[in-house]
């Protein structure tokens, strides 16, 4: 009979036999770190403030379509974090820079609109087609400064209402600056985050730039995270739309008052005199037609004073589904 072997071995053995294989080790990760453009904001981050900022693009066609009375559309072009050095470098001197304090925060933000808005804007303001094509790179002038100015001072309020659903902010001291060099807001090497915006018109495109040093959203940052502001109740369209029109400001537009309309041959129309007379469609009983703009839009009540002066009473609004029985008047 075999050597029994000692019941110490035989433990051993089945304690090899049913303990489990240690798994292998997983290899550690390793992530890339730029430590000359470290990011301070993370990406979520990045893509609330990005998403906050398109309805300030929206704002910004509404304010450059207003200013130079055509259609412009305003599209978020990239947001990314870079050193201030590098975006100082990246504009044009000279410039059209606006930096000013972001309250409650107290730290300073800066506007920079491309000189080919700013001439487009100019151009269209007096009457051009809103083209910067052929114009040197020179400073804008007096004249040139103070319509920029109120152009600016709409966006700044647009700002303003980008930042409302997150924190109340109120923007002030504003100043303008044409050499991007004189603007030292934060330290060279300071992480900065930049938003810009691309601006198109008919004649001319550009962008404009926001700059974000840190430090000025450092205390804003938390509340990106936790996206507070999408609870907040969506803009208001018709409201939008009210304001849109004021912001249009008075204009002039034909007014034409049409008692009746009737076809006549040519040959008649070239023999009439003054005395003849003309039967209408139209009944004595009937309001009369004004045409707004070449459309129709009410209805009146034609009279005459006792001095003479012909009147309108206007009678109502024709209602939009009745409107194309009428036709237009050029």
């Amino acid at each position: 009979m075999a050597d029994m072997l000692p019941q110490e071995e035989i433990d051993a053995r089945l304690r090899q036999q049913t303990s489990p294989t240690p798994p292998a080790a997983d290899p550690p990760v390793v992530s890339p770190y730029d430590f000359k453009h470290p990011a301070r904001v993370n990406r979520t981050q990045l893509r609330t403030l990005e998403s906050l900022h398109d309805n300030f693009a929206r704002l910004l066609a509404s304010t450059f379509s207003s200013a130079m009375r055509e259609v412009v559309s305003v599209d978020t072009a990239f947001v990314d974090q870079t050193t201030y050095a590098e975006f100082i470098m990246s504009l044009s001197n000279p410039a059209c820079s606006y930096q000013f304090t972001l309250g409650p925060t107290s730290g300073r933000v800066i506007l920079d609109v491309a000189m080919p808005v700013v001439f487009a804007a100019v151009d269209r303001t007096f009457g051009g087609k809103g083209s910067s094509q052929g114009g040197d790179p020179r400073q804008v002038t007096a004249i040139e400064m103070g319509v920029i100015n109120k152009i600016v001072k709409r966006v700044i309020e647009d700002l303003e209402a980008t930042w409302a659903p997150v924190l109340g902010v109120e923007i002030s001291d504003i100043e303008l600056e044409t050499n991007p060099e004189f603007m030292q807001i934060t330290a060279a090497s300071e992480i900065v985050i930049l938003l810009a915006f691309e601006v198109n018109s008919t004649n001319a495109s550009g962008l404009v730039s926001l700059c974000y040093p840190f430090f000025t959203l450092e205390s804003i940052l938390p509340r990106l995270g936790q996206k507070t502001w999408m609870r907040h109740t969506p803009i208001n369209e018709e409201r939008l739309l009210l304001e849109n029109r004021l912001r249009l400001g008075p204009m002039e537009l034909p007014l034409v008052a049409e008692l009746g309309r009737v076809k006549i041959p040519v040959r008649e129309a070239n023999s009439l005199q003054a005395g003849d007379i003309l039967r209408l469609p139209a009944r004595a009983e009937e309001p009369a037609v004004v045409y707004l703009g070449g459309k129709p839009k009410y209805w009146v009540w034609p009279f005459a004073e006792e001095n003479g002066e012909l009147k309108l009473q206007v009678a109502g609004k024709i209602p939009p589904e009745q409107q194309g029985k009428y036709g237009t008047v050029r």
